[in-house]
């Protein structure tokens, strides 16, 4: 009994230590690769696997291997993650099952993801329609980093319009789909708020709600209670009251006069 016992345990420890089963040309440093995608603005694909994972080994020596999948996986850095061996990346990511497949369009920017077992066909379809939102996401951000550059040398720009300017980049901006993106936009309409509000009062009507919501923290801030433009009412109260702000803004030396 205490000798099989000892053989089961063996047995169990064994597996513990066993690693997952890598697809070929697939690298396993999660750091570097994902390090090489940001630095070469490509996406990432992740592959979640386990070592107890049956699916996960299907797919590894079936979708995996197929040449189709094999050409477009090629065209984008590629990593598996043993979640037994790396539970921290699991539990970041958000991985409750394997295996799953995850896009990134940067360090921290899911595109998609797919969990469980997938047929070349079906796989081949996902990487495609992911891989293309990815890139799309990847050239929106190249271009705001570009705006957002010349946004930060209009706000050092003495000239009297430079503000004005700025915001209308800004507005842009506040629509992207990207978070980070829209923080440090929103961001910049606080510091323009804190000293030229009259340059944002646009914002309030502009036909984006994400916009008017983002110029509307900015002018609350900087105000303070008299403000009382609700950037969800309709077109003609929002004109109403941005009239109003206008002429009080107008005679005040600066937004923080009127709090």
């Amino acid at each position: 009994m205490k000798a099989l016992l000892a053989v089961l345990l063996l047995s169990f420890a064994g597996n513990r230590t066993l690693p997952a089963e890598i697809p070929a040309g697939w690298s396993t440093d999660y750091i570097e690769t994902v390090a090489a995608a940001e630095a070469g603005q490509r996406p990432a694909l992740i592959f979640f696997t386990a070592s107890w994972c049956g699916p996960c080994k299907m797919m590894s020596r079936t979708t995996l291997a197929d040449p189709a999948v094999r050409k477009i996986i090629a065209g984008v850095d590629h990593v598996a993650v043993d979640i037994d061996e790396h539970p921290d990346l699991a539990s970041n990511a958000g991985i409750d099952a394997v295996p799953t497949f995850v896009l990134l369009s940067s360090r921290a920017d899911e595109v998609e993801r797919a969990t469980g077992f997938q047929a070349s066909g079906d796989f081949t379809q996902w990487l495609a329609n992911g891989i293309s939102e990815a890139r799309e996401a990847i050239a929106r951000r190249t271009l705001s980093t570009k705006t957002m550059a010349e946004i930060d040398e209009l706000l050092v720009t003495s000239g009297t319009n430079a503000d004005h300017v700025a915001a209308q980049k800004l507005f842009d901006l506040c629509d992207e789909r990207d978070a980070s993106i829209v923080r440090v936009a929103a961001g910049r309409l606080k510091a323009i708020a804190g000293r030229d509000p009259m340059a944002l009062v646009d914002g309030l009507n502009d036909p984006r709600l994400a916009t008017r919501i983002q110029v509307a923290n900015a002018l609350q801030e900087a105000i303070g209670e008299s403000f009382d433009v609700d950037p969800w009412s309709d077109a003609a109260t929002r004109e109403k009251k941005g009239r109003a702000l206008r002429d009080a803004l107008a005679k005040a030396p600066g937004a923080k006069g009127l709090k």
